[in-house]
């Protein structure tokens, strides 16, 4: 009894063997891995929906921004409109030019405030094929109108990126008279109806139309003009009336004279 005792006692005092040992190591290496794998997992599809939520934001951000542009474009604007074709590759797409004239917009460049005068949202395509949308901004006007006259050699003095890497980006205008779209819309004095945007961010992706109306409103130049042709009018009136006791004051009766004599 007392042997069977001691050689217990000496089997765990000598401790755990080399095989033991190299099996809990591999179930410890495996359960570490494991938990690794499963982090690394988690992290990318972190990582995936960060990114996925990014480029969400950037589209809403953009059509917010050409919402916000239309809706609130002054009724002396200007628009213009040039589409051209290039090729890259076995691709060929639609690049366009909107130009936006006498619609100010005022910002900080550096701590100096600058208001730009014209304004040109434009596609430029990219060396991998995708294309920027981008804004360049004016300090003169290069739009030919009743008050300047065009400038084509004219250099921005601003540029910014709106939104990048798109496979294709489209512009078209819907004239309000015969409802018809067009790629280009020149210089004739009037705002178009609608402007189209064909958007597909991914060659694979559908596309995406956004429409945006332009809210007609009241030309601010002609509005004042009549204004000062009513008043100058008025004026004319008044004058008219002070210098012939004939004629009765403005807004006044003719009274009756008297003869002397019993009505």
């Amino acid at each position: 009894m007392n042997r069977q005792t001691n050689h217990h006692q000496k089997r765990r005092n000598r401790g755990f063997t080399l095989l033991e040992i190299v099996i809990a190591l591999g179930l410890m290496g495996m359960l570490v891995g494991m938990i690794f794998r499963v982090a690394r997992t988690s992290v990318q599809l972190s990582q995936m929906v960060v990114e996925t939520q990014t480029v969400t934001m950037e589209k809403n951000a953009f059509f917010n921004l050409l919402k916000h542009h239309f809706e609130n474009m002054p009724g002396n604007a200007i628009i213009s409109l040039v589409s051209k074709d290039s090729r890259n590759g076995d691709v060929t797409r639609s690049l366009f030019t909107l130009t936006f004239q006498n619609v100010p917009m005022s910002f900080d460049w550096g701590d100096t405030p600058i208001t730009a005068e014209a304004i040109e949202m434009a596609t430029v395509e990219q060396r991998d094929g995708f294309v920027d949308v981008i804004l360049r901004f004016y300090d003169e006007k290069i739009l030919a109108d009743s008050d300047a006259r065009a400038n084509d050699d004219l250099e921005p003095f601003a540029e910014i990126t709106l939104i990048e890497d798109l496979w294709m980006c489209d512009c078209e205008v819907v004239d309000a008279n015969s409802m018809e779209q067009f790629t280009e819309w020149d210089n004739d004095g009037k705002l178009p109806l609608q402007v189209k945007f064909y958007c597909r961010f991914e060659p694979s992706s559908d596309i995406v139309l956004q429409t945006f109306w332009v809210v007609p409103k009241v030309n601010p130049e002609v509005f004042f003009r009549q204004v000062m042709q009513q008043n100058e009018g008025q004026s004319g009136i008044k004058l008219n009336n002070t210098t012939n006791p004939e004629l009765p004051p403005t807004g006044g009766t003719v009274q009756p004279r008297s003869t002397g004599e019993k009505q």
